[in-house]
């Protein structure tokens, strides 16, 4: 499965294809929309995926939206991995999946090696270069 699907995006915002728990080789986790027995130990224990208010395939159709629990997350990831589940929400709300993943492919692709890089690093998994 490509690193930049639809079937990669939680329900959170966050676009599995850019964890490092899906692009490491050993154990690889298959995103957070599969079953949990498949799952990394930290994902199939998420909360926010399994929360009993989400109806729809994101959070951001949902009634609490956005909850407590999503904003904490979303504040960790700004400041730690430079990503914004808000603005990803935001952004597929505005645009589609479609266009949010097309600007994933730009965003997130290594400037060296030309290969997806991951959320969860500094330098590129496939090639070692900072980015």
């Amino acid at each position: 499965m490509s690193h930049l699907s639809p079937a990669l995006i939680a329900p959170c915002g966050m676009n599995c294809g850019l964890c490092i728990a899906y692009q490491r080789e050993k154990n690889r986790c298959p995103g957070c929309r599969e079953e949990d027995a498949k799952k990394s130990h930290y994902c199939a224990r998420c909360r926010i995926s399994h929360c009993e208010h989400l109806t729809g395939p994101f959070c951001s159709g949902c009634t609490e939206f956005p909850c407590a629990r999503l904003k904490r997350l979303d504040q960790r990831y700004r400041k730690k991995y430079r990503m914004s589940m808000l603005a990803n929400l935001q952004e597929i709300e505005e645009e589609g999946v479609s266009e949010f993943l097309n600007q994933e492919e730009i965003r997130w692709r290594c400037r060296h090696c030309k290969e997806i890089v991951s959320v969860h690093r500094d330098r590129c998994i496939h090639c070692g270069q900072e980015w």
